[in-house]
C-alpha cells in the first residue's frame, strides 16, 4: 500500500506539479549558490560542498538527491566562477543536471556591501522509468513500460547585495520554460515552470562566543502556492552551530554542524507536516564542505 501512496503521490507532487521540480534543500544557508548564481565568488575562500538528501524514509521509492558544487573569485576580486552537478530521483522519474554559473561583483557602499549579478547555464536530464508506474489502465498505448529520456538546456538569473552582517539575494530559475515530452505529447502540466527565490537574513553578534542568524526563504512558482522556510541559526566560537526551520504546509527542521580548521559537517532532520508524515520516518540531510585558499580556516559567515 505505501507503494501505490508513494507512486501517486511521487508523480503528483515531484514530476508533475509545478512546486515541486526542482531539487529541495535544508541546509541551503550553508550553500545558498544552490539557488542563486549570482553567490559564485561571494567569499575570500573557494568553497566546494558535497549533500546527500534522503527524503521521506521509510517509504519505497521516496526522494533522494545528491550535489557536488564549488565556486570562487577570481584574481581580479571582481568575476565569480561556478559549477554544480546533482541528480534527483523522486518515484519513477531521475533528474540529472549540471550548471556552469558567472557572477559579477561590485563594491556599492563604505562598508564594504558589494552587489553581484549572476548567470547560469545548465543542461538536465529526464529520464522517466515507465516499468515502475502503477497503472489504473495497463493497456495504455501510450505507456512502452520501458524507459524515456529527455533533454532540456535551461538558464538561472539571479542577484545579490551583502556583506559580513547581511545578505539579500533574489533568484530565478527555469527561464526557458520547456516543456518536457513524456508519453504520447506535451502538455501544460508537463511544463517546467519558472521558480523565484528570495532570501535575506542578518547576522547579530551576542558576545564574544555566540552568533545569531535570523533569515528566510520565500519561493515562488506559477500556479503554486506561495511556500516560506522562516531559520533560525546560532554560532557558537565560529566553529560550531545548531538551528531550526520552519517550511509552511511542509516540515519542521532541526540541524546541526561543526568545523574544524577549513572543513565543515553538517546535519539536518526534517520532520513532516503535511498529509505524507502518517507514512513515513522523516527526512535526513548531510552536508560535507571544504574551503580553499587564503581565508578558508576564517570564521562564520552567512550562506
Amino acid at each position: 500500500m505505501k507503494k501505490v501512496l508513494l507512486i501517486v503521490a511521487i508523480v503528483i507532487a515531484g514530476f508533475v506539479s509545478k512546486a515541486q521540480q526542482l531539487p529541495m534543500y535544508s541546509q541551503y544557508m550553508m550553500n545558498g549558490f544552490l539557488l542563486n548564481p549570482a553567490m559564485a565568488g561571494s567569499f575570500d575562500y573557494s568553497p566546494i560542498r558535497i549533500t546527500a538528501r534522503t527524503q521521506w524514509t521509510g517509504i519505497e521509492l521516496a526522494p533522494q538527491t545528491f550535489a557536488i558544487s564549488g565556486h570562487t573569485l577570481m584574481n581580479n576580486k571582481k568575476v565569480g566562477l561556478g559549477g554544480y552537478i546533482y541528480s534527483d530521483d523522486f518515484g519513477p522519474a531521475t533528474r540529472t543536471g549540471i550548471q556552469g554559473s558567472f557572477a559579477y561583483h561590485l563594491t556599492v557602499d563604505r562598508f564594504n556591501s558589494k552587489l553581484s549579478f549572476g548567470l547560469s547555464m545548465s543542461g538536465y536530464q529526464y529520464v522517466l522509468h515507465e516499468d515502475l508506474l502503477n497503472l489504473i489502465d495497463d493497456n495504455d498505448p501510450s505507456i512502452s513500460y520501458g524507459k524515456e529520456v529527455r533533454f532540456l538546456p535551461d538558464a538561472t538569473f539571479g542577484t545579490y547585495l551583502y556583506n559580513s552582517q547581511y545578505f539579500v539575494g533574489f533568484a530565478a530559475t527555469q527561464l526557458f520554460e520547456f516543456k518536457v515530452d513524456i508519453g504520447d505529447g506535451t502538455t501544460d502540466e508537463n511544463k517546467m515552470v519558472r521558480h523565484m527565490y528570495l532570501t535575506a537574513g542578518y547576522k547579530f553578534n551576542l558576545g564574544e562566543k555566540m552568533e545569531l542568524e535570523p533569515s528566510f526563504l520565500m519561493k515562488m512558482a506559477k500556479s503554486a502556492p506561495m511556500q516560506f522556510d522562516f531559520n533560525l541559526k546560532a554560532y557558537y566560537q565560529k566553529n560550531y552551530w545548531f538551528g531550526i526551520s520552519y517550511r509552511t504546509k511542509d516540515a519542521a527542521i532541526a540541524m546541526l554542524g561543526v568545523k574544524v580548521e577549513q572543513y565543515y559537517i553538517g546535519y539536518a532532520f526534517d520532520y513532516s507536516l503535511s498529509n505524507i508524515r502518517s507514512y513515513n520516518n522523516g527526512t535526513h540531510e548531510i552536508i560535507l564542505g571544504i574551503n580553499l585558499g587564503e581565508g578558508a580556516t576564517k570564521g562564520s559567515s552567512l550562506l
